[in-house]
């Protein structure tokens, strides 16, 4: 008796809105990174659109890196888990060889690649989430194991947080351990260990905070920026101006003022405030409408996923996306204090735009992999013809 063909495989079915909507933020950040850059970049660099063509660039090796990711299988990264950890922990040292470190306002965070500079700690926060999602997968069995669980994830995400604080980087170390955290809790740790661990976290980000006199300096100015506007307090004040000065339906794009000098590195941390001045209201509801929108796709393949690896693993990347984004749109609005963090898809900076590439990427992994074992049950279940 002959044997059937085989069936052809179930073709790999990605989300496509987390597709379209992080292209469409994507287009529209490259729409504002040019009006809020192109007056500085003319004054630097006599060509206006010199940091939208390296945000091009790095767009274009996001790109490559988010295109691998999603169409390799996700589980795949438990094997590169301890590569990934220790790339970071060697790129995070990288940053202090001299003649590859690169400093810049008091900061050595970066190393030198080809004429761009790279920012390892962005790196690091993928391969730490991996590490740990690895970590937590395999001993799912015994996740209230405090010994041999818990502790051994604290030693493991402790190292490359004291080498990112030492940079030094209270904003990325912050982000980790945030995340961290998060990840931990989202794995069903009994909540008393996850409310110890939430506590210890917070007194020691607190110590560190104001272990630095400008970090200190960070934390007076948030709490009144109008007390010394000259001072530490002088980019929240020209953020909240441009707000102001845009009110209700901004000044019309590429007409703020701002940008000119007034807000530094307008093209930064502080894009968001450029977008309220030109945009105003309407600008600010379709930036949060589409990080709410990648939100809800990340949060919904989270859901879908087909083991705990990737549950975790999708509902924590999703966090890191839109997070950042809420606390850089707080920084802008005066709600939460100056921490340097950039916003997602939208404010210059290559590693960044990589990390969240590659990350969209493992989404879409995900995503496909959920949708095929979707139908490999619905098949199960179908009745056998006679």
């Amino acid at each position: 008796m002959s044997t059937p063909p085989a069936k052809p495989a179930e073709p790999r079915r990605y989300d496509v809105p987390l597709i379209v909507f992080t292209l469409l933020l994507m287009s529209f950040g490259l729409v504002m990174l040019w009006s809020a850059s192109a007056f500085v970049a003319l004054e630097e660099t006599h060509d206006g659109f010199h940091f939208v063509s390296r945000q091009g660039l790095a767009i274009g090796l996001g790109l490559a890196l988010g295109l691998a990711a999603m169409f390799t299988p996700y589980r795949r990264l438990q094997k590169l888990a301890p590569t990934l950890y220790g790339a970071s922990i060697v790129t995070l040292c990288a940053v202090w060889v001299p003649g590859l470190g690169h400093s810049a306002n008091g900061a050595t965070r970066w190393f030198g690649v080809g004429g761009f500079h790279l920012q390892p700690a962005e790196f690091t926060k993928l391969a730490v989430l991996v590490c740990l999602a690895t970590w937590l997968h395999r001993h799912r069995a015994n996740l209230h194991d405090v010994r041999n669980v818990l502790l051994p994830a604290a030693g493991f995400i402790l190292a490359p947080l004291l080498l990112v604080i030492n940079q030094p980087d209270f904003g990325s170390t912050a982000i980790i351990a945030l995340l961290c955290g998060l990840m931990i809790f989202f794995a069903g740790i009994r909540l008393r260990w996850v409310a110890s661990l939430a506590s210890v976290g917070a007194v020691v980000l607190g110590v560190v905070m104001v272990a630095e006199p400008y970090r200190r300096a960070r934390v007076v100015a948030f709490l009144d920026p109008f007390a010394d506007c000259a001072g530490d307090g002088y980019q929240v004040c020209q953020s909240l101006l441009a707000l102001q000065h845009g009110g209700v339906f901004g000044r019309g794009l590429g007409e703020g003022s701002a940008k000119l000098l007034y807000l530094p590195e307008p093209y930064n941390d502080f894009i968001a405030a450029v977008l309220g001045e030109e945009l105003g209201v309407p600008g600010f509801l379709l930036l949060t409408g589409l990080y709410l929108a990648i939100a809800w796709r990340g949060f919904s393949i989270a859901r879908r996923a087909k083991d705990m690896f990737g549950s975790l693993l999708a509902s924590t990347l999703t966090m890191m996306l839109v997070g950042q984004a809420v606390l850089n749109l707080g920084v802008v609005l005066s709600l939460v204090p100056n921490k340097g963090l950039v916003l997602p898809f939208v404010s210059y900076g290559a590693s960044a735009m990589m990390v969240n590439l590659a990350a969209v990427g493992i989404l879409l992994s995900i995503s496909a992999e959920a949708h095929a074992a979707v139908i490999v049950r619905a098949e199960a279940r179908a009745p056998v013809p006679a």
